[in-house]
């Protein structure tokens, strides 16, 4: 069988996404704005955990549930200019779906020096509570999440699918919430 370079591999999810989008053809139920999200509790690289309630009620928080693709790796210097200018009120959880895969959020490390938290989860228990279906080696449709100092989802998004201006917006209202 042909092996298929990333850059083909990363244009066929960045389609598949953004088709998916328009259509959503998806019938499960997905994390809603306006809804509250369950409490969790994940590990970095180094054996440290964070729990997503630890945050609240003061800081907002940005899920990001990623496979590392190269698309949505291109957006993590945006996710540490924002994470720097705001981590007084505002944590960035970045979530690994790659299962048991440790070389890739690694490398991810050493390359873009990433001072906000990379989480694992192996079983991909936070995108399956969240309803937020993907194929394996994929992120999720809507991989990025906004939540407000109370936990509520304010916003979602796939983290390649947002403009800049945008997003940083998004993050202004959130932040800028009592």
């Amino acid at each position: 069988m042909k092996k298929i370079s990333a850059s083909a591999r990363a244009l066929f999810w960045k389609i598949f996404i953004r088709i998916r989008w328009v259509l959503r053809f998806s019938r499960k139920q997905e994390a809603e704005i306006g809804a509250r999200t369950p409490d969790f509790t994940l590990r970095d690289l180094s054996g440290r955990s964070f729990t997503l309630s630890d945050s609240f009620p003061k800081k907002a928080v940005v899920l990001w549930l990623t496979n590392l693709c190269s698309i949505c790796e291109e957006r993590i210097q945006l996710l540490q200019r924002i994470y720097e200018a705001n981590r007084d009120r505002l944590e960035i959880l970045a979530i690994s779906t790659l299962g048991e895969d440790r070389a890739t959020p690694e490398r991810i490390l050493r390359t873009h020096r990433m001072t906000f938290p990379l989480l694992l989860d192996p079983g991909d228990w936070v995108g399956k509570t969240l309803g937020l279906p993907h194929p394996v080696g994929a992120c999720p449709l809507y991989n990025l999440l906004v939540l407000d100092p109370s936990g509520v989802i304010r916003f979602k998004s796939h983290l390649s699918a947002i403009g800049d201006e945008t997003f940083l917006e998004m993050i202004r209202s959130v932040v800028a919430t009592p």
